[in-house]
């Protein structure tokens, strides 16, 4: 072998031997790039568990913080519905409030919608949750809504109710028979143990409610016993203000240490005379008579106003409540401009009831029964009553002793009577508490064309009746005075239009005599009421009954004499009425003499009308 052929050898044992090397470099390579990229996947894997991780405990704070703002919305909500639980008028929020312990909070600021102020059942309520770290408030939470307390009972009624269109009502209604309505307004809904029925009702009618399922209570708390000597707030024990006049003294009234609640206790019926204010809760065991213009506030947690009796408003009085008011029988509103404003709540076991006038001074005052119209345009003189023929009249209380006939009288009346009369339609009739018998009545027949006739009980002989010789044809439509005289036997009628002499229409002898006994005048309507078949359609003006026979010289121009035992003008015009619901004046606590207290709200439930959640 040559030399040269030596280095070829070499060379080429060299050139066998590089890839050996150059394969080891290169897997060193992919060792050390797959490392790389294990490191850096590895790495994305742990920081995307960090922001996982991250992400999961912001969501689970979030959650918290949710939930939390959540119960301080419920927080509001109770306390809100209760405001018994709180000093001020209504709960208006706090801060750092907590379910339980720990480190999460809530702030509520409440404020009342009062942009409407018949409407004062609206609330907006901001709630912010957050959780306390190292004095830093993390993961808030912020909502704001609006809370509506309902239903609201404005008036709660125990018996059945026409409510008339000189009424308006802001709120719920509860009516334990049927509720026929002419209203101006029932803002709210309505609820009846009866039927609904009617106009001027904005939200729903809700028929055939038992008393057991309304969604308020009859305030039944509140017991005229419980404060005749003492009465309790927690531990403490207070005294009354015993009241012993039957006229209040004028003045203003406010609460003392010694009577927190500012209570004013009258045994036995009552008169405000006018020019009374109470800061306080008044009782009555008796009747309330208001007269003039009087104001009662209610005091935080007690009611304003608690009557066993009637509530009798007369002519141009005024009753001004801020607060609860609880009528054990009947509220009886003059329509000779009586008022009365509750701002709170009217809680009437009885019935509620427009009245008018008796101005003999007998006593004879009638309850307005319907929503017969006042027509100061249609009148006679001044105002008349306008009846529709389909549910209008007046009534009279039941009495042994009032409006009694029983030999000569004088029955007298202004009629404009439509030309359409259903047969029987009573003007007026006297007749026994059942209404099965007429005492004695003035009243169209069944005839054609149809006659005023005079009725005396049933049970006399025959004829029962005896005809004035006056037909609706002939007075239709126009005003006639109409009176009917008796002496001894003889009956004589009299028509007359203004200006007119009094001749008599018809003159002869009956011998069936009039009734008496226990009953009522009802004007409108003949004894059957509420019967439709026997109402009157038309206006009637200034009733008048004596118990003695006029002259002919009278009968243009009847006296005001002693004689005159009935007399309704009916110039009245009517009243004004407006119940407006309160549920923080209206919420009451009572308590016993151990402490315990005991409460009571107009409010039967509330919901949320809006939340809205805020970044």
């Amino acid at each position: 072998m040559t030399k040269n052929a030596f280095i070829a050898y070499r060379l080429t044992a060299a050139e066998r031997r590089a890839p050996i090397i150059h394969r080891k470099g290169v897997a060193l390579l992919v060792v050390l790039f797959v490392i790389m990229v294990i490191t850096v996947v590895s790495l994305g894997f742990l920081s995307q568990s960090n922001v996982e991780l991250a992400c999961g405990q912001n969501m689970k704070l979030r959650t918290e913080m949710d939930y939390t703002v959540e119960s301080g919305l419920e927080h509001a909500r109770g306390l809100i519905m209760s405001p018994q639980d709180v000093a001020s008028e209504y709960w208006r929020g706090d801060v750092a409030q907590q379910i339980g312990g720990g480190d999460d909070y809530y702030d509520l600021a409440i404020v009342r919608d009062d942009s409407n102020a018949t409407d004062r059942c609206n609330y907006i309520i901001d709630c912010n949750s957050y959780r306390l770290k190292g004095g830093e408030k993390i993961g808030r939470s912020n909502i704001t809504a609006e809370l509506r307390l309902d239903p609201c009972i404005a008036f709660w009624v125990g018996s059945s109710i026409r409510v008339t269109r000189r009424v308006t009502i802001n709120g719920d209604v509860y009516s334990a028979g049927d509720l026929a309505s002419a209203a101006t307004i029932i803002c709210g809904d309505v609820f009846a143990g009866g039927t609904v029925s009617g106009t001027g009702i904005e939200g729903r009618s809700n028929p055939g409610v038992a008393e057991v399922n309304v969604p308020v209570v009859w305030p039944g708390i509140i017991k005229a016993s419980d404060y005749n000597s003492t009465y309790y707030i927690g531990g403490g024990t207070y005294t009354p203000q015993i009241v012993g006049t039957y006229a209040h003294p004028e003045g203003t009234f406010n609460p003392s240490p010694g009577n927190p609640g500012g209570i004013r206790y009258r045994s036995g019926d009552m008169s405000l005379p006018g020019k009374v204010s109470i800061n306080g809760f008044l009782v009555v065991t008796g009747n309330l008579i208001i007269s003039g213009s009087n104001t009662i506030t209610a005091v935080k947690n007690f009611p304003a106003l608690l009557v066993t009796g009637e509530l009798i408003i007369e002519p141009g009085g005024v009753l001004n409540v801020g607060g609860l008011v609880v009528i054990e029988d009947d509220v009886l509103i003059s329509s000779g401009a009586g008022v009365l404003d509750v701002r709170g709540g009217l809680f009437v076991r009885g019935g509620f009831f427009e009245t008018v006038v008796d101005s003999s001074r007998k006593g004879n005052g009638g309850k307005l029964c319907s929503d017969a119209a006042w027509q100061p345009s249609g009148r006679r003189t001044g105002v008349a009553l306008e009846f529709d023929g389909v549910d209008d009249y007046v009534q009279t209380s039941d009495s042994s002793s009032k409006l009694q006939l029983t030999g000569d009288y004088t029955l007298s009346v202004w009629i404009k009577p439509d030309a359409t009369q259903k047969s029987w339609a009573g003007v007026f009739s006297k007749c026994d508490p059942a209404g099965s018998t007429n005492h004695w009545t003035l009243q169209f027949n069944s005839a054609v064309p149809k006659k005023l006739v005079i009725y005396h009980p049933d049970y006399l002989p025959s004829p029962k009746s005896w005809s004035t010789g006056i037909a609706l044809s002939e007075i239709a439509g126009a005003w006639h005075h109409i009176v009917v005289v008796r002496r001894g036997n003889t009956m004589t009628s009299y028509l007359l239009r203004d200006g007119g002499v009094p001749v008599p229409r018809v003159s002869g002898t009956w011998n069936n005599g009039p009734g008496a006994g226990v009953g009522h005048l009802n004007i409108g309507a003949d004894r059957t009421v509420p019967s439709s078949y026997n109402l009157y359609k038309g206006l009637i003006d200034d009733v008048r009954i004596y118990n003695r026979a006029l002259d002919p010289n009278e009968i243009r121009s009847p006296p005001d004499d002693s004689n005159l035992i009935g007399h309704w003008r009916l110039d009245e015009g009517g009243c004004d009425v407006d119940i407006t619901a309160e549920p923080c004046k209206a919420a009451i606590m009572t308590w016993s003499s151990e402490g315990v207290a005991d409460k009571w709200e107009q409010v039967g439930g509330a919901f949320f009308r809006s939340i809205i959640r805020r970044q």
